[in-house]
């Protein structure tokens, strides 16, 4: 008996394939997690002592404020201010022999070359005042503009060496608000473009605007920095306050 020959129809069915729009670029208010500022002082420093000499006079404490040109610490310096007066002195007299070898030159009563030694020594004696000076000035540190004080790190009457750290100063009334944005978002992060940062410690939001960015992207981040100042006038505004930055459609 002759086997049967079975027909097998193969029936191929369309596979629906749904295109399904790419992800989109992401946005600087997209982001998984919030973008956090903080709020920065754009001129800070540490006041350290130029000398190794006993402190005076330290009278500003934490949270207390001065004015530029005001005297911040000033040092016990008896030696270097007798040393500065004794050049004083040798310039007067260096000064009183060359005038004097100047009329006695003119009257032919020295030659040339006593003159010009006189000169040499009154120039001398001119250097050794103005170095007397420059160690006499580092006897006072006066603040390079006004602020608060937010670290004492020094006492009165304490012996500092040179390059100790003394206080730390901050300019408060020139704060800037400084955040980290994902270098995708470059193409919105234009100079003036406004946003909106709401403090934790105050529970507000204020306006601001990009001021500047980074000079370069974190590799391994892939993110930059960016600045801005707040554009609402306020008082209550304190470096070192941080919350979350949200760029805005106002231009």
């Amino acid at each position: 008996m002759k086997p049967s020959l079975m027909c097998v129809a193969l029936v191929v069915l369309p596979i629906a394939v749904s295109a399904e729009p790419s992800a989109p670029v992401e946005k600087l208010n997209e982001t998984s997690s919030p973008l956090r500022a903080q709020l920065k002082a754009r001129q800070s420093t540490i006041i350290a002592s130029e000398m190794s000499a006993r402190i005076n006079q330290l009278k500003l404490r934490d949270g207390e404020r001065f004015s530029e040109g005001q005297v911040l610490v000033s040092f016990h310096c008896t030696l270097e201010e007798a040393q500065l007066n004794k050049a004083k002195a040798t310039l007067e007299k260096a000064t009183k022999t060359y005038e004097v070898k100047q009329r006695l030159e003119e009257l032919h009563s020295i030659g040339a070359l006593e003159l010009a030694v006189a000169k040499a020594e009154e120039g001398e004696a001119k250097a050794e005042m103005q170095v007397a000076q420059a160690v006499t000035s580092r006897c006072v540190i006066k603040a390079p503009f006004s602020g608060i004080v937010t670290d004492v790190t020094a006492k009165p009457y304490q012996t500092a060496k040179a390059g100790d750290p003394l206080l730390e100063i901050l300019d408060d009334k020139d704060l800037e608000v400084e955040f980290m944005a994902p270098s995708k978002a470059l193409p919105e992060l234009k100079l003036g473009r406004h946003f909106q940062v709401t403090l934790n410690e105050t529970n507000k939001t204020y306006q601001g605007e990009i001021t500047r960015l980074g000079g370069k992207v974190d590799p391994v981040s892939q993110t930059i920095k960016v600045y801005g100042r707040i554009t609402d006038k306020t008082a209550e505004l304190v470096s070192g306050m941080s919350g979350a930055v949200e760029l805005t459609s106002k231009q």
